[in-house]
């Protein structure tokens, strides 16, 4: 849109002109010069002193922010489809104060300055159309940039402070109603600018535009009481309406700001629309005074027609051309009005005017003379033509009727189509190409503009195309409205703006092809063309020489962009590749070659994945142009490549060029491209055509590990018009695996000769060659490849790799012909021999081409490796030939035996042939047997029997692997598997280094009762025959199953190979089984406390025990304090029982308590500290199993010691029942055993000491028993049993009492009782005693008892027995009184009986006070009451003893 005036196809908006908020240097510069002409105008007034201080800052911010919201909502675009309010009001045109509208054209008369504004018009012979003009881009200039509809003056008051004057002159003024007195100075000012404003008014009046002002008030006016007087006085001496003309803008905010603008300038929209009404009236009625159009051709006989018509005749200009004017007039200010509906009414009018003056002779104007083609008038009214149907078809989008702006748009163009033959500017001259281009362009634009504003486009339906009236519509046209039911007319369907773009592209095709043309005929640029024979009417000298100056080029790269932007936007997949190809060609005739390369390569891919091989075809003779001209091999020796696939159609010719190329560049040293050597080029077949197709596939899908299996790789050619035109001499193909162990490598090693014959009769040495003829004329030849030699170096002749890195693996090697001749099937027939369980992938094929110069690889991997990549949507090669429908069954080339014919056998279903070979081991035939009796114990040698059974069809040499499977992965395993549990044994008992091993290595088999082991294991195991193995298992501490997996491997013959080299393959059987481990004992414990607990008197007699002296405990190694030492026998009852089903003997049962667990310790820290080896550990690690592990075992050790807890064997003597000292003892299943120990425990303090301690446990040597049984030749084992925790005594006042033996009947005797405190606090006790039948006391009933820390009180009680047997003692009743401590250890259930004090509420302070019971330890009691214990001795008779 840039090559027309921007006045003709801007959207035109109301203008609005604001003065006061810009000083003169920020003033525009139009504004600026167009003032310069009426300097006879009112002068403004004087101006006034600058402001300064705080209220000048304000007023400046104020006025900044009110132009900057004035400014905010103007919209210069060539769109704006917003009507009324809801959209941008006014185009505002900031000014200087001084601005004055421009005076009219009376006052000017008036006044005699016509000359200094300058006329539009064409009666003025100063105008620029004088003449016979049309219409100027100034004219709308000047009515969108200097006569607004609005004019809004900006002013503020005076004010004193911002004068900046002393306090002399402060102002004088009474607030007291309207008799006030008002500052003279104030008046003054205020009289100057009501005048002022007074004649702006005025002079807005004689134009008829709308005229306000706004006054901008400062902080001091806010405190003014005369400010609204002040205000009322300049509005109504300025003549101003209150409601619309004038408005006060206190100091606000710019929200505030902002708002107001906008109120402001909806406020004056209605005065705008006024005007333009007026405008419109105003020129309607000018047009109806005008004469008939048949007066214009005879104005000598229209005297009378009065001054206008004398006028009229005076310039020259049609009665048409009037009418064009000011219909013109009226449509730009109905588009200012915003009435779409009446601008576009009066633009049809005036472009149907200007359509009939193009004509040789005029219809609306009879007798009148078209526009002179070539000249300056035919020149404006042609760009004139262009503006007004740009408008219009603008304004019809507007409307919502695209159909009808894209009908008046092909209108235009047929028009001037038929017009340009008339001035003999027809298709054959680049002018009119030149002009039809840049309507498609400017109408594309107008489009893509709009569809960004937001319009739409329509989706075409039948009958939806509605066509509106137009002036000069020719009748026919309406015959395009007899189909509306029927379909769609495309030529009447409004599309994106990317069809304009690329009809323009074309346009500047042709312009440039006629435009060269033109240059051939004419190639002088000083010399105007002369007419001729083959141009009569050839094109102007300034014609040509401003075409010479356009990159024709450049523009229709420029256009196709454009256009396969617009086509990408809107998802047109198919356009927007042909785009491209325009796009890429264009580079190239620019010679822009790595531009168009880039292009060809984007849309070829597109093209080969669709398989629109005649495009690509195309693109490829292109693209091959471009790499040459770049000097890229790489990528012609690529495009050879595909350009020889059958499927790019081409002739016999052209393919032999293409073929006699790619030979030429690979195998000769003349060709150009061959001066360097080339990099490595490696070609991913699928991504482009080949010219052959080759496939890999397995003969089986399975396989055993070390056995032959065989491959083909088939490379097949077409015939035909397809066909290779010769043979074509690749140098290796490479077959890659999964393990690169297996790749192979056939090679042609023989120098490369185009005169070499076809039936070269020479034969390699490890390859057999068979040929073959089939039905339709196809060649099958078959190699046999598989005597392939391994290459440790893994590399050619040449050093590199086709990958461009050094082969570090080795590779097997042969050698072979690999020539590829038309319509053949070349198989290559190869075989891998995998030494490992996995699945053998092929992963490509690489066919080579090594020359001097050239390195070249086409790899086709597999399907499977396409997947893996995701590249499942390219094109792959698992393509048919032509005479084969994709088989249900997938083929393989077999040779006769004995005879040279081929023959394609079927092999399994499926379409597609096999890429993977699963290497699984050789199915054993042999069985395997377990035989043990389950469950079994923990700690014991456990046996197994492992049974292996020859079924083979030869005898076997085995080997067995047995593997105990741990528990938990992630905790180190203490269970062991081994063959020798004796040798276990002693390694134990010497507690030499020793690991647990869970796994038994390559254990040799041999047969069962076999006379010499070393000769059956040399000769194997006779088929059929059975061998055994014995293998033992110990599991520790966990009772859970174990499972075991054990391994028979073997090889076996699978026959010999060419050579008759035996072919051996690896067997391997796993059988797995689970053992059930369970505990062989479970002990119960009982600890019965010992009448003869006391506390350590140490040796001072008498003394108070917090006197005495303190000793050194030879146990603990610590000093023991006699106050604070607690010293208890307990007789603890261990019952033992044989939890399992089996018998089991047992050689020595040991309690190992105290200091015997500590020397377990203290060895295992000393051998660790010797040894710094972990595996020095394992005997006491076997000692502790169990029942006592190395950490807890240090655990206990030391919360004893800084507890100060010491436990002992006093009485070893004990034997348990029913065990001898010297002999071995047989438990049977269920079998009960007691032992009896008595023990002493020593507290240093008991206070400290923990609830329960752990005694010890029991240590047994034992082994399984069983009658008859050759399996109780195992050694003895040993098992720590745990033992049930013993819970201590609570530190707390307690009760010893000494009797006599027994008591007589009516024999007094004494009881005396010990009251001991263990604690460090002090206890007062209350003591009652209680009667009891039987029993006589005499002494106190009820007394108080103070008791020191860590001391004891000893009372005596005289009795008097009555009644002989157990009598019950007078009870001692003490109770404790004491506070209740809080978050002590738990007491001991059944110890403690709580009561209420009396006389005490509940708990103040951290418990609550309560009675505490003092109990009697030591001592026979019998139950009374339910709950309370009572002290009891024998009585007996009075006369006579009891034995």
């Amino acid at each position: 849109m840039d090559t027309y005036p921007p006045e003709f196809v801007i959207h035109l908006q109301p203008t609005l002109i604001v003065t006061g908020l810009t000083s003169l240097d920020n003033a525009s510069d139009s504004s600026h010069q167009d003032q310069k002409a009426f300097n006879d105008s009112p002068p403004p007034p004087p101006p006034r002193p600058s402001a300064q201080g705080s209220s000048t800052s304000a007023l400046e911010f104020q006025k900044s922010t009110l132009l900057q919201a004035m400014l905010s909502r103007n919209n210069v675009s060539y769109w704006d489809n917003t009507k009324g309010l809801a959209g941008s009001l006014f185009y505002v045109i900031p000014e200087q104060r001084s601005y004055v509208l421009p005076p009219t054209r009376k006052f000017l008369q008036q006044t005699g300055q016509q000359h200094l504004l300058p006329s539009l018009s064409p009666t003025s012979s100063s105008s620029p159309l004088y003449p016979d003009g049309l219409i100027s881009p100034v004219f709308v200039k000047r009515h969108r940039e200097q006569i607004p509809s609005v004019f809004i003056a900006i002013v503020d008051l005076w004010d004193r402070e911002s004068t900046g004057a002393d306090g002399e002159h402060q102002r004088n003024f009474s607030d007291k109603g309207p008799l006030g007195v008002i500052d003279p100075m104030e008046r003054e000012h205020d009289i100057v600018l009501a005048q002022e404003l007074l004649e702006r008014r005025k002079a807005a009046q004689e134009r008829s535009v709308k005229f306000a002002t706004v006054i901008l008030l400062q902080r001091s006016h806010m405190e003014d009481p005369a400010i609204e007087d002040r205000l009322n006085f300049v509005r109504k001496s300025a003549g101003l309406d209150n409601k619309n003309s004038f408005y006060v803008l206190p100091p606000s905010t710019a929200p505030e700001i902002n708002d107001f603008a906008v109120n402001l300038q909806r406020s004056q929209y209605e005065g705008s629309m006024n005007y333009y009404k007026e405008q419109v009236k105003r020129h309607k009625k000018k047009k109806s005074n005008l004469p008939a159009t048949s007066a214009s051709v005879r104005p000598v006989q229209q005297q009378n027609a009065g001054v206008q018509q004398s006028a009229l005749q005076h310039q020259g200009l049609s009665v048409q051309g009037w009418m064009l004017r000011y219909e013109f007039k009226m449509g730009m200010f109905s588009e200012c009005k915003q009435d779409i509906d009446n601008a576009v009414k009066h633009y049809e009018s005036a472009y149907g005017l200007l359509i009939d003056m193009f004509a040789v002779t005029s219809t609306i104007t009879p007798g009148a003379q078209g526009l002179q083609a070539r000249t300056r008038r035919w020149a404006e009214a042609k760009v004139l033509a262009d503006c007004l149907c740009l408008k219009i078809c603008k304004f019809h989008l507007y409307l919502d009727a695209p159909s009808t702006a894209l009908f008046h748009f092909r209108r235009h163009l047929l028009v001037f189509k038929a017009f340009s033959e008339s001035w003999r500017m027809g298709d054959d001259s680049f002018e009119y190409w030149a002009w039809l281009g840049k309507q498609y362009r400017v109408f594309g634009d107008l489009l893509d503009i709009g569809t960004k504003s937001g319009f739409k486009l329509p989706v075409p339906t039948p009958g939806s195309i509605v066509y509106g009236s137009f002036a000069g519509m020719t009748e026919g046209s309406k015959d395009l409205n007899k189909f509306s039911g029927i379909g769609i007319n495309p030529m009447l369907v409004l599309q994106h703006a990317g069809f304009f773009y690329h009809q323009a592209a074309n346009c500047s095709v042709q312009r440039r092809l006629h435009f060269e043309m033109a240059e051939e005929a004419f190639p002088d640029s000083t010399v105007a063309p002369t007419p001729s024979a083959s141009r009569p009417y050839p094109p102007s000298l300034q014609s040509m020489n401003a075409e010479r100056g356009i990159d024709h080029l450049a523009l229709t790269i420029e256009l196709l962009t454009k256009s396969y932007e617009q086509f990408k936007r809107h998802k047109s997949g198919r356009m927007t590749l042909f785009l491209a190809s325009e796009i890429a060609g264009t580079y190239y005739t620019a010679g822009k070659f790595e531009m168009a390369l880039k292009f060809f390569e984007r849309i070829g891919k597109t093209y080969r994945k669709e398989g629109w091989n005649l495009i690509l075809t195309s693109i490829l003779k292109w693209s091959i142009q471009c790499a040459k001209e770049l000097g890229h091999w790489e990528n012609v020796v690529e495009y050879l490549f595909e350009m020889m696939s059958p499927d790019m159609p081409s002739t016999e010719a052209k393919r032999q060029s293409i073929f006699d190329e790619l030979v030429s560049i690979l195998y000769t040293d003349i060709h150009p491209a061959n001066s360097v050597t080339h990099s490595p080029l490696i070609l991913s077949m699928p991504y482009i055509n080949s010219f052959v197709f080759c496939t890999v596939q397995f003969q089986h899908r399975q396989a055993f590990v070390s056995s032959a299996s065989k491959f083909q790789v088939q490379l097949s050619t077409f015939n035909g018009s397809g066909a290779l035109p010769q043979p074509f001499r690749i140098s290796f193909v490479q077959v890659e695996f999964s393990d690169p162990s297996l790749n192979h490598r056939f090679e042609d090693l023989r120098p490369y000769s185009q005169a070499e014959e076809k039936n070269e009769t020479q034969s390699l040495e490890n390859t057999k060659a068979i040929s073959m003829k089939d039905r339709t004329g196809r060649t099958i030849e078959w190699n046999d490849c598989s005597k392939c030699e391994l290459d440790a170096t893994g590399s050619s002749p040449d050093s590199e790799s086709v990958e461009g890195e050094s082969r570090s693996q080795s590779i097997w090697k042969s050698d072979v012909r690999l020539d590829i001749h038309p319509f053949e099937t070349k198989v290559l027939e190869g075989v891998i021999m995998p030494k490992k369980e996995q699945t053998v992938k092929v992963v490509k094929v690489v066919l080579g081409i090594v020359t001097d110069h050239w390195n070249v690889a086409l790899e086709f991997p597999s399907l499977e490796s396409l997947h893996e990549l995701d590249l499942s949507g390219l094109q792959t090669q698992q393509q048919q030939l032509p005479n084969q429908d994709a088989p249900p069954r997938r083929k393989w080339l077999d040779v006769i035996e004995d005879s040279t014919k081929l023959v394609f056998r079927n092999l399994d279903k499926g379409v597609r042939q096999p890429t993977e070979l699963r290497v699984v081991p050789r199915e054993s035939k042999v069985e395997i047997k377990t035989l043990f009796k389950s469950p079994a114990y923990l700690d014991e040698y456990f046996p197994v029997v492992i049974r292996v059974k020859n079924g083979e069809t030869c005898p076997v040499q085995m080997e067995m692997d047995v593997d105990l499977q741990p528990i938990d992965a992630t905790i180190e395993s203490l269970d062991s598997i081994l063959l020798d549990p004796y040798k276990m044994a002693n390694t134990l008992a010497s507690s030499k280094n020793h690991h647990a091993s869970q796994s038994l290595r390559g254990i040799k088999l041999a047969c069962r009762h076999s006379s010499s082991d070393s000769e059956d294991t040399a000769q194997g195991i006779p088929v059929g025959k059975w061998a055994e193995q014995t293998v033992f298992i110990r599991a520790l501490e966990i009772p859970t199953p174990r499972t075991i997996v054990c391994k028979v491997r073997y090889e076996i013959s699978t026959g010999t190979d060419g050579q008759n080299v035996e072919k051996r393959t690896l067997t391997e059987k796993l059988h797995s089984f689970r053992v059930l481990f369970i505990p062989p004992f479970d002990a119960e414990v009982d600890y019965v406390p010992q009448s003869n607990v006391s506390t350590d008197k140490g040796t001072t007699g008498d003394l108070v025990p917090i006197l005495e002296p303190n000793n050194v405990d030879p146990a603990l190694g610590s000093v023991l304090i006699p106050a604070l030492t607690h010293k208890e026998q307990y007789l603890m009852s261990t019952r033992v029982n044989n939890e399992g089903p089996w018998p089991v003997q047992v050689k020595e049962v040991k309690l190992v308590i105290g200091s015997a667990m500590d020397a377990l310790l203290d060895m295992e820290t000393m051998v660790a500290g010797m040894t710094k080896d972990p595996s020095s550990m394992e005997p006491v690690v076997h000692t502790l199993a169990r029942s006592h592990s190395i950490s807890r075992a240090r655990e206990r050790k030391r919360m004893l010691h800084e507890s100060g807890v010491h436990v002992d064997v006093v009485d070893e003597n004990v034997e348990p029942t029913g065990v001898q000292s010297n002999g071995i003892q047989e438990w049977r299943s269920g079998n009960l055993v007691t032992f009896n120990h008595l023990i002493e425990v020593v507290a240093a303090d008991l206070e400290l000491a923990p609830e329960q301690i752990e005694v010890g446990f029991l240590h047994v040597k034992w082994r399984r028993f069983e009658e008859n049984s050759a399996e109780n030749n195992i050694p003895f084992t040993e098992t720590n049993v745990p033992l049930q925790p013993l819970s201590l005594p609570k530190a707390e006042v307690f009760m010893t009492v000494v009797l006599p033996n027994y008591a007589q009947v009516n024999q007094p005797f004494t009881a005396r009782y010990t009251i001991h405190n263990p604690t460090g606090r002090m206890h007062e006790l209350a003591m009652t005693v209680e009667p009891t039948e039987g029993m006589v006391y005499a002494g106190t009933m009820q007394t108080t008892v103070k008791i020191l820390p860590y001391a004891s009180h000893a009372i005596q009680m005289n009795c008097y027995p009555l009644n002989a047997g157990l009598v019950r003692l007078p009870r001692l009743k003490l109770v404790v009184n004491k506070r209740k401590p809080v978050g002590r250890r738990a007491n001991l259930k059944g110890h403690q009986q709580q009561a209420q004090a009396p006389g005490q509420g509940q708990g103040q302070g951290q418990g609550v006070q309560g009675d505490v019971i003092v109990k009697v330890k030591g001592a026979r009691t019998a139950s009374r009451s339910g709950s309370s214990e009572s002290v009891v001795i024998f009585v007996k008779p009075e006369a006579g003893t009891i034995e």
